[in-house]
């Protein structure tokens, strides 16, 4: 089970965009996501002038972040009594929907 998912709120905590909050789009491969509105690059294409493209992020430089409370917080994945896992933000004992 993975700890993010496609629509979570994340803030940047690594590089360039250090401390920006938007959300996860997709995820490239098993390591690396498309963060709304970050790493977005122009590039020069003959007869079509520029286009926008987003690069990846490595999922490390990403941290969830509970729009509530205004912290980022780490996850992980609890089993209840009926064995289903759940997944819950550690600093503040919230359960994640």
């Amino acid at each position: 089970m993975r700890k993010l998912r496609t629509w979570d709120p994340v803030i940047m905590i690594a590089g360039k965009y250090k401390g920006k909050i938007s959300t996860i789009q997709k995820f490239v491969g098993d390591n690396l996501v498309i963060v709304k509105g970050i790493n977005e690059m122009k590039k020069a294409m003959k007869g079509k002038w520029f286009i926008k493209k987003i690069h990846p992020v490595h999922i490390s430089n990403v941290m969830y972040y509970v729009e509530d409370k205004k912290k980022a917080t780490k996850i992980r994945i609890v089993a209840d009594k009926k064995w289903k896992k759940t997944r819950e933000a550690t600093k503040l004992k919230l359960a994640i929907k």
